[in-house]
């Protein structure tokens, strides 16, 4: 009898790790991974034990490709691994496997690295706002800018908070994005889950560089953009109803 095929977990982002472990978003890329077992990487010294694996805040037993969850690793620290490292599954802790390089990203790949699942392309309905840059959103009230934000935690906290207040995502925490990458206009809207449901700002600067973005409710109601320009970082949430447009920031 042929031996299970090994469970493959792919990395995109790690968030709340310290030297025993923490958590990321990863998408099973081989194998049926499940809880309980131990995994090896290139980069990492020892292995890390699979502790918990939740998909949109459920927890579940195991994975299979190609789904993206949020996992709970232990064992180590998580500040080796890099977006695109794959982890292996071996028999037992301290074990060996043949261990694949990283992948360089395509822009499914950067929305997964974000924490975000791909749900829908080209699906936005009729009358949705264009998908203009980022900056543009910053004047919406020319009389009264954003301000600038001071760190990235203060990003995070205003951007859930607003969001939150406008009720930006729908209940399963569906919204649209323009995707981060440098031909996100030209591939438009698409539609997303959010698999953490915080601080996205922060993971789109982890998985891209910069903390820019346009991103808006499913019917096209609340717009929200963070720019990252010369000035700093700032952040805009507004309402738009394609006659008035109410500033919420």
């Amino acid at each position: 009898m042929d031996a299970p095929e090994a469970g493959r977990l792919q990395m995109h982002h790690a968030f709340d790790h310290g030297p025993d472990g923490g958590v990321c978003v990863v998408r099973c890329v081989g194998g049926r991974p499940r809880v309980g077992q131990f995994f090896a990487a290139k980069g990492l010294t020892g292995t890390l034990r699979l502790d918990r694996i939740e998909q949109y805040d459920v927890p579940v037993t195991s994975l299979v490709p190609p789904h993206s969850a949020k996992v709970h690793l232990s064992g180590g620290p998580l500040v080796h691994l890099r977006y695109g490292d794959v982890l292996v599954s071996v028999p037992e802790p301290g074990g060996t496997a043949a261990l694949p390089v990283r992948v360089a990203p395509d822009w499914r790949g950067r929305l997964e690295a974000c924490g975000l699942r791909l749900l829908g392309h080209g699906d936005a309905p009729d009358g949705f706002p264009a998908p203009l840059w980022a900056p543009y959103a910053d004047r919406a009230r020319p009389d009264r800018p954003s301000a600038p934000v001071r760190s990235d935690a203060e990003l995070d906290r205003r951007w859930d908070a607003l969001t939150r207040a406008a009720r930006f995502a729908s209940p399963e925490g569906e919204f649209r994005l323009v995707p981060p990458d440098p031909n996100g206009h030209e591939i438009g809207w698409v539609r997303v889950g959010d698999l953490v449901g915080t601080g996205l700002p922060s993971r789109v600067l982890a998985a891209t560089g910069r903390a820019a973005f346009l991103a808006a409710s499913l019917d096209g109601r609340v717009l929200g953009a963070v720019t990252d320009g010369e000035t700093g970082k700032r952040i805009v949430v507004r309402e738009d109803d394609r006659k008035t447009r109410r500033a919420v920031t």
